[in-house]
């Protein structure tokens, strides 16, 4: 018995077929990777470099009027200093597994680093410490939610095999590839 079909139909639903494969293939592999604190580290390092180069600098001239590329030069020698105590910063806050602890953590080393820096380099006018520790207090508080929420370690059962392992923080983009027998 033959069926007529469309080919332009089954191929273009084997073609989303193949792009949901694929994506779910990503997906479960970021969730499964092992290289969190890895990734906290190298992304809480380069958190530390961009406070130095951009976020004090735009402070300074956003709220004190000092030119951000004289900030940036006086700031440039503490880039390296940065990024090691920011990488700390982030590696415990992945270790943390809680965002709200997260943005405790990475907002102090954020406020330490941020009133050091502009201390010995800018300058310790008032105005400029409250600047630059304000806004790496900020920084260093929404980078800590960001990185406490998505590379938080899986938390699961150990002994129960069957027992969900969970996903990477809860982020939005990953409801899209929850099967509905999962939700159950």
């Amino acid at each position: 018995m033959q069926v007529a079909t469309s080919t332009v139909e089954s191929n273009a639903n084997m073609i989303v077929k193949t792009f949901r494969r694929f994506n779910a293939g990503i997906v479960h592999f970021i969730m499964s990777i092992r290289l969190r604190a890895l990734g906290a580290t190298i992304i809480g390092s380069f958190a530390g470099l961009s406070l130095t180069a951009t976020i004090i600098p735009s402070a300074m001239e956003t709220l004190v009027g000092v030119d951000s590329y004289a900030a940036r030069w006086e700031l440039g020698g503490f880039a390296v200093y940065s990024m090691m105590a920011w990488a700390v910063g982030g590696w415990a806050v992945q270790r943390s597994g809680n965002k709200w602890l997260g943005a405790i953590i990475l907002g102090f080393v954020g406020l330490v680093t941020g009133l050091l820096f502009t201390g010995v380099g800018i300058g310790t006018a008032t105005n400029l410490l409250l600047a630059g520790g304000g806004a790496a207090l900020l920084y260093g508080a929404v980078g800590g939610l960001i990185i406490g929420d998505a590379l938080r370690s899986r938390s699961f059962d150990e002994s129960d095999p069957t027992a969900p392992r969970g996903r990477i923080g809860d982020l939005g983009i990953f409801k899209y590839f929850i099967k509905a027998e999962d939700k159950k």
